[in-house]
């Protein structure tokens, strides 16, 4: 199999549109997160569909949470992306990945928001990216990172995701 994806990653890479190297880069990094879980997390007395993750620090629903959340396709956002912790569950949260305002960008009103957040007292903006919403589970969490309070207010937040999701 490995054998078959070499190929299919030179094929990918001779078409000089896609960045093959961050494509291993993040399946290695998959491997290296599933090695752990698997050798450290999950022991002898739990089967790996019953073992949880256990971080350090728990984040909370309306905060901004560093997360890796992996490679898709071409127009999903992919990798390491700041992510407003919609809903919170046992192992996983709902998230909104955001991504930075440049200079001369234009807001799509159809699925973005700007929203504020604390980062070491300094406001900040960042955009929620609604159109790349998804569930993820915590272990995804790059604990290295601090977790951000976001200052734009929850309700706000809830009122546009109730009119641009229902």
């Amino acid at each position: 199999m490995l054998e078959d994806m070499e190929k299919d990653l030179e094929i990918l890479q001779a078409t000089e549109l896609y960045d093959t190297d961050k494509l291993v880069c993040s399946l290695t990094h998959l491997t290296h997160q599933l090695v752990y879980f698997y050798n450290c997390v999950v022991n002898e007395k739990n089967t790996p569909d019953k073992t949880v993750y256990r971080l350090k620090n728990r984040p909370r629903e309306h905060q901004l949470v560093y997360f890796n959340i992996g490679r898709g396709f071409p127009k999903e956002l992919m990798d390491g992306h700041w992510c407003y912790i919609l809903k919170m569950y046992a192992t996983k949260a709902i998230v909104i990945p955001t991504t930075s305002i440049k200079i001369d960008s234009k807001i799509n009103d159809e699925y973005e928001m700007d929203i504020k957040s604390d980062f070491n007292g300094k406001q900040i903006l960042s955009r929620l990216q609604l159109s790349d919403i998804r569930s993820v589970d915590l272990q995804r969490i790059d604990e290295r990172k601090q977790f951000l309070d976001v200052l734009t207010e929850k309700n706000m937040i809830k009122s546009f995701l109730q009119e641009k999701l229902i």
